[in-house]
């Protein structure tokens, strides 16, 4: 191992042990008016294979894994708390590259992989730094992870909320390597308006995205620097204490490329130049978006309309389908004391409103799921979804045409006596994808179909628990077929009063592919688990695979093992 990854692994056991020292004097810090509650935990995997005529393999772990994963929350006081996450590794996972560049501290600390934040809370106040996500509308902001700082806060019923950072890093481009690189990219969001952030409010969205020119010094190869600016009134009110309406109209302007030389003549565009780069690349549009809900004790009622402009962009979010309109309705309905449950939804989606493109298109989605007590020891769950899409291309090569089914039935029934607690539950999926082919001039169709029945059998006179299952996977297209059959067992046992858990596990899998002769696999599977204390716990196991490949790979074989280890303290 690396003498940095020793100094990583050293750094998550000291400060493994020092929160777990912090904490050593429980009863106090009861009657104390600082608390500290969460878990922290240290984790370490190591993995390695081996083949043999499998050169092309590859490693689908890194060979030494180091993880750090804290989710705290210091209460001082009553109004006074400071929550704090921190996830880190040691793996360089924003680098998919033959070779890494340099991490600086701040680099470490900005890494997708890596996630630490800091949140400050004072009553109606609260401050973020580091690693964030702020969401605040469906057309604004919610989806872009940033790192920097934020404030919000909400005294009586002002909203404030503002947000500023990083949330892309530059990459110098390198075609040796073959690196395409990547402008800095960074983010300001704020919003301001009147109500309560977890309840009833009106507010105004204000979300402004931008690469920075100057953050590399040779443009990146193939991605152009962008430059958005988005805003949007947003309402949200429960007019009855079960009807919830909310609703959004946002505009947008958007530059694609701000290298681009070209003009645009037209003076109420070019009067917003001193806010954001107007050049040919830019559009400018705006989108939709209004729901209902009404949500009973036994009948629930909703509907949504979204449209969205072919030139509008919510620059909070990294995609967003254009040039739509969709029509959606929700319903629920809870009978026989909330035995019976039935959820459904029918939306249409139609684009090309504004034959911006050469074709339409308009896709039918329908969901439906059924839950079903039938008797104190037996339940089913039924569902069934429904997914289609054409558009009205004339020319054949441009035909697109697609249906998508899956239905899913899932029975569980349990019983018990006194000496055993038995669980029997089963999965039936099945699955169809039929598509229009443009080369043969027919549909082509797909189907999926899988089976798997799980039994458990718990003792309840010893802490003894086995385990049975079985999984018949079945997918035939028109390239050929594929079926895998996986059968398993598994047991666990505790032992020292109950504070030590060994478990074993094996699993068998045949799997066959048209042309070819039968594949096998063969996992094993160890774990022992040990509670220091209520709250300490300590977790070591591993998995063990060989693979045995028949005709579709002559001669080879493929071992693999994972070995993981955990420590886990809870506050």
């Amino acid at each position: 191992m690396e003498k940095k990854s020793i100094r990583f692994l050293c750094m998550f056991i000291l400060s493994f042990f020092w929160f777990c020292a912090s904490y050593a004097q429980e009863e106090e810090k009861e009657k104390s008016p600082v608390k500290l509650s969460g878990s922290i935990g240290f984790f370490y995997d190591y993995y390695y294979f081996y083949e043999n005529n499998y050169s092309s393999f590859r490693p689908r772990y890194p060979e030494n894994l180091l993880r750090l994963n804290a989710q705290v929350n210091l209460q001082l006081g009553k109004h006074f708390s400071i929550p704090f996450s921190v996830n880190v590794t040691n793996q360089k996972v924003l680098y998919n590259l033959p070779s890494l560049p340099e991490e600086s501290a701040l680099d470490y600390l900005q890494n997708p992989a890596n996630n630490i934040s800091i949140n400050p809370k004072y009553k109606w106040a609260q401050a973020f730094i580091g690693t964030q996500t702020p969401l605040y509308s469906t057309l604004s902001t919610g989806d872009i992870p940033i790192f920097g700082a934020g404030i919000e806060i909400n005294p009586g019923k002002f909203i404030l909320s503002a947000t500023f950072g990083k949330s892309q890093r530059a990459i110098e481009p390198n075609i040796t390597l073959n690196i395409p690189g990547a402008y800095e990219q960074n983010i300001v969001a704020a919003r301001i308006g009147v109500g309560k952030l977890e309840g009833s409010k009106f507010t105004i969205n204000v979300v402004k995205i931008e690469d920075d020119l100057t953050s590399v010094n040779t443009a990146p190869i193939g991605v152009d620097p962008i430059e958005g600016f988005t805003i949007s009134p947003y309402a949200e009110f429960k007019i009855f204490e079960k009807l919830k309406i909310s609703t959004e109209t946002a505009g947008s302007i958007y530059t694609s490329d701000l290298l681009n030389v070209g003009v645009i003549d037209a003076e109420f565009i070019n009067d917003l130049a001193d806010y954001i780069t107007i050049n040919a690349s830019s559009t400018a549009d705006f989108a939709h978006n209004s729901r209902i809900d009404w949500k009973g004790d036994t009948f629930q009622l909703g509907g949504e309309v979204k449209y969205v402009g072919p030139g509008f962009l919510p620059v909070g979010y990294r995609f967003i389908e254009r040039d739509i309109l969709d029509y959606k309705i929700n319903t629920g309905l809870n009978l026989f004391k909330k035995k019976v449950n039935l959820t459904g939804s029918f939306g249409i989606r139609t684009n090309n409103l504004n034959d911006t493109k050469l074709s339409s298109s308009e896709r039918v989605i329908t969901n439906a799921n059924l839950f079903a007590q039938v008797t104190e020891g037996f339940s089913i769950n039924l569902n069934y979804s429904n997914f289609g899409f054409n558009n009205d291309a004339s020319i054949l090569n441009q035909r697109i045409e697609l249906v998508n089914n899956s239905i899913t039935v899932s029975p569980v029934y349990t019983w018990k006596n006194e000496k055993y607690n038995h669980l029997i539950a089963g999965n039936v999926a099945l699955s169809s994808f039929e598509q229009f082919d443009v080369v043969s001039n027919a549909f082509a169709k797909a189907e999926n179909s899988t089976y798997s029945l799980n039994y458990n059998l718990a003792f309840l006179k010893m802490p003894l628990q086995i385990g049975a299952q079985a999984i018949y996977l079945e997918n035939q297209i028109p390239t050929g077929d594929f079926n895998m059959l996986n059968y398993g067992i598994t047991s666990s046992y505790k032992l020292l009063d109950k504070k030590l858990t060994p478990s074993l596990g094996l699993n068998i899998a045949h799997i066959d592919m048209t042309g070819f002769t039968t594949d096998y696999r063969t996992s094993l599977h160890a774990k022992i688990a040990y509670k220091w204390t209520k709250k300490l716990t300590f977790k070591l196991q591993s998995r063990y695979s060989y693979f045995k490949y028949g005709t579709s790979r002559p001669n080879a074989t493929l071992d693999q093992n994972r070995v993981q280890f955990s420590v886990q303290q809870r506050f």
